[in-house]
């Protein structure tokens, strides 16, 4: 199940795989505005659109009808096969509900990634699971791309395939071929695909540098920008149009998403903002430059194949986080220049006979990436504008290495064999906060001890309040926020079985153990 946004439903495509070669059938439920693109998606036997929209109106006038309309959905669902489990990659409650529903009654522990328990406390698959809900929720603290951490969630391997869809067919192909030919200027060498639009405006790159880069790719190489989007972006085309100087074509709101998949395959490359277009272009295997603005980052929600371009502003507050107001009047989405970009585009994808001369030189105004993989097969961020050497990349460097094993609950945490070097203060902030986190698991270690051995209400007053200050001094610390709400989910989820309490704490001590002796080598 997934039944959120339309890149998020194309980036199940690794884990569909995985299921399949497992053995068995795999059904995908899906929303029902993204059923026919769930076609690009291979290794489904069958497709169920949970009509959310269509239950939600009928909701406002006649609920009865809602609930027929439910139960009809989930007989359908239950009725087509006998499916032996149901993997929830939706955290949301209502998802969360839902598997319970397509679920057969007497068997809701067969229900994996995101559930319920029998009293509507959310439960998790594993600890990745938990940790992909966490880390969502605090912009900038998830070092692993979304399509690794569904994997892990889903209890399945990660490997070196790459995020691969089913192309459109034929037909598509041919029709949006003839399209695009009808639309051609004279002397059209080609095609760049431009998405103009993002999930909100400060995340989008202004039209005037999409403008810009479209004049430099027309007049130097004979290219003509695609612009695509959604109907509502309709804005977005018309302000391009004002400010653009060459020629281009306007398919905003113009494309089906099977006709928006053909357009990507004709296409030399995109640009694009963050978006589900971005995932599309990455599984068709197109060459992507992607610009991530405001609270987005390449690190997690980046094109998920390796040699794809990524470029975010080189300014101290980018990412910023979720909900917080701009004191910099957006200035993220001006940094990255047009002539970057083209430089860049035609460096790393064009063809040498297309080319010509490039002699725009980059400013590294910005972070530049390629996407990678690491020793692990994680998909990771190789740099080319000088910033690994950076505090952001370093922390992110040792985030990685230190939750891959706790989340994988490896016995045995290993300390970084690469070399690392954070600024003093901060290394000395770190070491603190982790001298304190070990302290406070010790005492509330020992508290569990006691309190096997001598259940009184003091003793358990006291181990509460251990629990609570562990829980706020991570909630609070910059460095370990998500450890927080990972610590508060894990140890709720185990509150009832003191032996699992134990345990867990047990193994968090272990980690930040780890953690300490790695400062203590480089002090």
């Amino acid at each position: 199940m997934n039944l959120t946004r339309f890149g998020d439903m194309l980036q199940t495509q690794p884990v569909l795989t995985g299921l399949q070669e497992h053995g068995g059938a795999v059904g995908l439920v899906c929303l029902e505005n993204f059923s026919e693109a769930a076609g690009l998606l291979h290794g489904t036997d069958a497709v169920f659109a949970f009509p959310g929209a269509g239950l939600l109106a009928d909701l406002d006038c006649a609920w009865p009808r809602a609930l027929g309309r439910l139960q009809s959905w989930r007989d359908q669902v239950r009725g087509s096969r006998n499916y032996a489990a149901v993997l929830n990659l939706t955290p949301t409650q209502g998802a969360r509900l839902l598997a319970r529903i397509v679920t057969p009654p007497d068997c809701p522990e067969r229900i994996f990634g995101f559930g319920l328990d029998d009293h509507g406390f959310g439960v998790y698959g594993n600890t990745w699971a938990a940790f992909l809900q966490m880390s969502s929720t605090h912009r900038g603290c998830s070092p692993f791309n979304l399509v690794d951490v569904m994997l892990r969630s889903s209890g399945l391997p990660i490997t070196s395939r790459p995020l691969a869809l089913n192309p459109p067919d034929g037909d598509v192909l041919r029709e949006v071929s003839d399209l695009l030919r009808a639309k051609a200027p004279s002397r059209c060498a080609g095609y760049v695909a431009f998405q103009l639009g993002a999930s909100e405006p400060r995340r989008q790159w202004p039209e005037a540098n999409f403008a810009r880069l479209g004049r430099m790719l027309w007049e130097k190489m004979g290219l003509c920008p695609v612009l695509l989007g959604a109907q509502v972006e309709h804005g977005l085309a018309e302000s391009y149009t004002r400010q653009a100087a060459t020629p281009y074509i306007n398919l905003v709101g113009r494309t089906s998403l099977l006709q928006l998949a053909g357009v990507l395959c004709h296409c030399r490359c995109l640009v694009t903002n963050d978006t589900g277009t971005m995932h599309l272009a990455a599984g068709l295997n197109r060459p992507v430059v992607a610009i991530f603005l405001a609270t987005a980052q390449p690190w997690d929600t980046g094109p998920f194949r390796e040699g794809c371009l990524c470029l975010e502003p080189d300014l101290a507050c980018h990412p910023c986080s979720f909900g917080q107001q701009c004191a910099h009047q957006e200035a993220c989405r001006w940094t990255i220049r047009a002539e970057d970009v083209y430089a860049l585009l035609t460096q790393q994808f064009m063809p040498e006979d297309t080319m010509g001369s490039v002699t725009t030189s980059i400013s590294y105004g910005s972070r530049i990436w390629l996407t990678c993989r690491d020793e692990q097969n994680f998909l990771d961020l190789k740099a080319l504008s000088g910033q690994e050497s950076t505090f952001r990349t370093q922390w992110m460097r040792i985030q990685r290495h230190y939750y891959r094993q706790f989340l994988d609950q490896t016995p045995e945490i290993t300390i970084p064999a690469f070399a690392f070097h954070l600024p003093e203060m901060v290394s000395r902030d770190i070491a603190t906060s982790l001298e304190h986190s070990q302290a406070l698991l010790l005492l509330l270690g020992s508290q569990a001890d006691v309190l096997a051995h001598a259940p009184l209400d003091k003793v358990k007053q006291k181990f509460l309040a251990y629990w609570e200050r562990l829980l706020a001094h991570w909630r609070d610390d910059p460095f370990f926020s998500v450890l927080g709400r990972l610590w508060m989910v894990e140890s709720q989820e185990c509150g009832q079985n003191l032996a699992d309490i134990r345990a867990l704490t047990k193994r968090y001590a272990r980690w930040i153990s780890a953690w300490r002796a790695m400062f203590a080598i480089r002090s």
